[in-house]
């Protein structure tokens, strides 16, 4: 099952409740509403990337001068093991998805390092 094929079934509505963080400030009425309501809308929820569907007609543009060059030197140091291990599977996911793919180096036109940084909460 999944969100393609059977968006609302039983056990994939309750990993996605499962999955989905409720915070402390709320009552027990009003956490069964919240429940309730991502149960409802539980098509709206992709459980992977391989889930995301594209948005028909969007379009993403960048407004750059012409002329205008960027920085192709790579100032950051090489990934860590425990770094390699988190990044890799999900460059490989993004790629299997198609939400990104691999270029040749010549044609990069701009690098900018990548920063792992904790969420607050």
């Amino acid at each position: 099952f999944c969100r393609a094929t059977d968006p609302f079934n039983v056990a994939r509505v309750k990993r996605i409740i499962e999955l989905v963080e409720i915070g402390p400030d709320l009552d027990n009425a009003q956490r069964e509403r919240v429940r309730k309501l991502i149960a409802d809308n539980a098509d709206t929820f992709a459980q992977s990337i391989m889930e995301v569907t594209p948005v028909k007609g969007a379009v993403h543009t960048l407004d750059i001068p012409p002329g205008k060059t960027f920085g192709k030197k790579i100032n950051q140091r090489p990934l860590r093991a425990p770094e390699r291990a988190y990044y890799y599977p999900r460059i490989d996911e993004m790629e299997k998805a198609k939400v990104i793919r691999k270029i040749r180096p010549e044609d990069v036109k701009c690098c900018s390092p990548t920063t792992l940084a904790q969420k607050a909460h």
